[in-house]
């Protein structure tokens, strides 16, 4: 319950508002484990953090650890999610891009999950100061 405080505190001193809730993180979590084709590379800005998780986000060779790095989701401030991976095919062939923008949106779009697309990253927000550029 002090973390909860302490992210309560946080969250009025840079007036933010909240615009996800558990079910919605909940919902998000499950529809991304278990309806994309992979996991997509993620990395997250905690409300009690100043540093970024991974600090390093521009490789596009990894996926996602959405099992074990995002609870609990009140800590969440953002996501920035690459809905893209790179996969590697040997070394005679060409790497293979495959996207999974349009159904991460369509995710986004069925559980009503307000969002942000900007410079080939979706940014998924737990708190804003105002939703006037996210898309819901």
């Amino acid at each position: 319950m002090e973390d909860k405080q302490k992210v309560q505190t946080i969250i009025t001193s840079k007036q933010l508002s909240s615009v996800m809730n558990n079910t919605k993180w909940e919902k998000l979590y499950n529809a991304i484990l278990e309806s994309l084709p992979l996991p997509p590379a993620y990395q997250v800005k905690y409300v009690t953090e100043d540093t970024l998780f991974p600090e390093n986000f521009e490789d596009l060779w990894t996926w996602g650890d959405w099992k074990q790095g995002l609870r609990p989701f009140y800590l969440i401030e953002w996501i920035r999610v690459r809905p893209s991976y790179i996969e590697e095919r040997g070394g005679l062939l060409e790497p293979k891009i495959i996207d999974i923008k349009k159904e991460l949106i369509a995710i986004f779009k069925e559980f009503k999950i307000p969002y942000l697309d900007k410079n080939n990253s979706i940014y998924i927000y737990g708190y804003v100061k105002s939703t006037e550029n996210l898309t819901y």
